[in-house]
């Protein structure tokens, strides 16, 4: 019993970090994307596309699409989750960093364009020992995507996404379909 308790909290905390989350991305959306005037309607389209957290360090990533005056455009959103250095014995702060990018039609394609062009590139280098081998490519200002080779393996499966100056991790499969996803919607 007491072990189903701690499993219901437990999922209800996950669903409620959920809803958090697109909380603050619909926030954004809403109040850096759309404008509104007193006394006038506005209407805005929004996709969820994809919405993950990482096992590994409990970071989360989020793609969102919209449509708004003839516009269209992705934004990723990118929660960062860490404790905070301990000011007492049983200090467990936990601190969040929350970065927002907006992409648009032109860069995602350029993301789906550059990827196969550096997975090859990758394929042709050989790590020496203990060595690891990144290729990155820039997306604009705030988003470069990175690939890795380690001595002995293949490319990795996993793309990194260094939002802002911190890395997300996001499964090749999952960056390429919605970026598909968002180009088709």
């Amino acid at each position: 019993m007491r072990r189903t308790n701690l499993y219901i909290i437990g999922l209800l905390v996950v669903i409620s970090s959920c809803t958090s989350v697109r909380y603050d991305t619909e926030r954004y959306i809403k109040n850096n994307i759309e404008i509104h005037k007193t006394g006038e309607y506005s209407s805005i389209k929004i996709i969820s596309l994809y919405n993950q957290t990482s096992m590994k360090d409990g970071s989360r990533l989020e793609m969102t699409g919209y449509k708004y005056n003839n516009q269209k455009g992705l934004v990723v959103s990118a929660y960062q989750y860490y404790k905070d250095r301990k000011k007492f014995k049983d200090d467990n702060t936990v601190l969040s960093n929350t970065a927002f990018i907006l992409l648009d039609t032109v860069q995602c394609r350029t993301i789906l364009t550059n990827y196969n062009q550096l997975e090859a590139k990758l394929k042709t280098e050989t790590p020496g020992s203990e060595e690891e081998i990144f290729m990155d490519f820039t997306v604009s200002e705030d988003l470069f995507f990175s690939m890795q080779k380690a001595k002995g393996g293949g490319v990795s499966n996993d793309v990194y996404l260094w939002i802002k100056g911190e890395k997300y991790t996001i499964a090749s499969d999952a960056l390429l379909n919605n970026m598909e996803d968002f180009l088709k919607w």
